[in-house]
């Protein structure tokens, strides 16, 4: 939550202070994918290297594409529930969806219909909403998930106790800064 506490303390600072104190709801933490897909991959290439290892021996141009390849893979298992996780007790994708679904039932109960109600958070938890909209596949997901600019805003509307989503990862920043995953 640390890195969603600095982004919300960067806007307030933007908007002169003038934002309030945050209501911090634990449910919309970071998924465990990146530390799962590392410790994943390499048992799904047969290695004792870890990670950083096994990245330093593909050339430095294929590495982010060589790394999306494998993380993609570890990803879907991961959604498909076909992963050990009880050796490092990681979070199934269950779980998480069960939580994201926890924090977005949270602030509904906070928003007031017509009202305006930012919530700070990472793209895995962005994309967990958004799969609650609009039913995806493992493979959408995971698709979708490394699509989510950094410091890009999602807009969904509360009518009737319901979600809606009325814009998704549009980006303020000139297009040459944005960032993905």
């Amino acid at each position: 939550m640390k890195r969603h506490i600095q982004t919300f303390n960067g806007i307030n600072k933007g908007y002169g202070q003038s934002l309030g104190d945050p209501i911090i709801i634990d449910e919309f933490a970071e998924n465990q994918l990146m530390e799962i897909a590392q410790y994943f991959i390499p048992k799904t290439l047969e290695t004792n290297k870890n990670i950083k290892e096994l990245m330093d021996e593909v050339p430095f141009w294929k590495r982010k594409k060589t790394f999306l390849k494998y993380f993609n893979i570890i990803a879907e298992q991961w959604i498909n529930d076909e992963l050990d996780l009880s050796n490092k007790n990681f979070e199934s994708y269950k779980s998480f969806k069960s939580r994201v679904k926890n924090a977005k039932d949270k602030v509904a109960e906070i928003m007031k219909e017509g009202s305006k109600t930012m919530v700070v958070s990472s793209g895995g938890t962005i994309t967990g909403i958004y799969a609650q909209c609009h039913p995806l596949s493992a493979e959408e997901i995971t698709q979708l998930n490394l699509k989510i600019k950094n410091a890009s805003i999602s807009l969904f509307t509360k009518q009737n106790d319901t979600f809606t989503l009325k814009a998704f990862n549009c980006s303020f920043i000139p297009r040459y800064l944005e960032t993905y995953i």
